[in-house]
């Protein structure tokens, strides 16, 4: 059975599924299906990556709260977290890669500042694109939209709270 994940990288929000196959992993992206091997060199940070016969080379370095992850010339945060728990905040000036286990999505707050109202509760249905909540950031209302159909399940903050960046707002069923 396929592990399902949620991976953000810059803004954009992809669907993954990993499951184990007899020659390595397979990994679905964009309903495309992909081979892949990952492989520690020695007792390095250093790995070998191959999705679909295409060598790449990373490195792996791992912190509290994930790793950072250095592919060519790129350099990517990710924090790893469970429904229940807050995510850390990504270093600085790098794209922000996020990875949340199956059985639902945790949606996290974009950025610090103060829910001004929260426009849905534990059991409503949510489909893409629905305004759950807004929160105020510089004196600016900024709408938090349902990145995918579901049904909220969890509900971890409520209006006039504070938030940081990073932190667990809902989880979706």
């Amino acid at each position: 059975m396929a592990e399902k994940y949620l991976v953000r990288l810059g803004y954009e929000l992809k669907e993954v599924e990993v499951e184990d196959a007899t020659d390595g992993l397979r990994v679905r992206i964009d309903d495309r299906w992909h081979n892949a091997r990952l492989d520690q060199l020695g007792q390095s940070a250093l790995y070998a990556l191959l999705i679909d016969d295409h060598p790449h080379e990373l490195f792996a370095v791992e912190r509290a709260e994930g790793y950072d992850i250095i592919i060519g010339w790129d350099r990517y945060s990710v924090a790893v977290g469970t429904r229940e728990g807050r995510v850390a905040q990504p270093a600085p000036d790098n794209q922000t890669l996020e990875v949340r286990p199956a059985g639902g999505w945790v949606v996290l707050s974009p950025m610090t500042g103060v829910v001004v109202e929260v426009y849905v509760k534990v059991g409503d249905d949510v489909a893409k694109g629905d305004v759950l909540m807004i929160i105020e950031a510089m004196k600016m209302n900024n709408e938090l939209r349902a990145q995918r159909a579901g049904s909220v399940g969890d509900l971890h903050v409520q209006a006039g709270q504070r938030v940081e960046s990073g932190m667990s707002l809902l989880a979706l069923q």
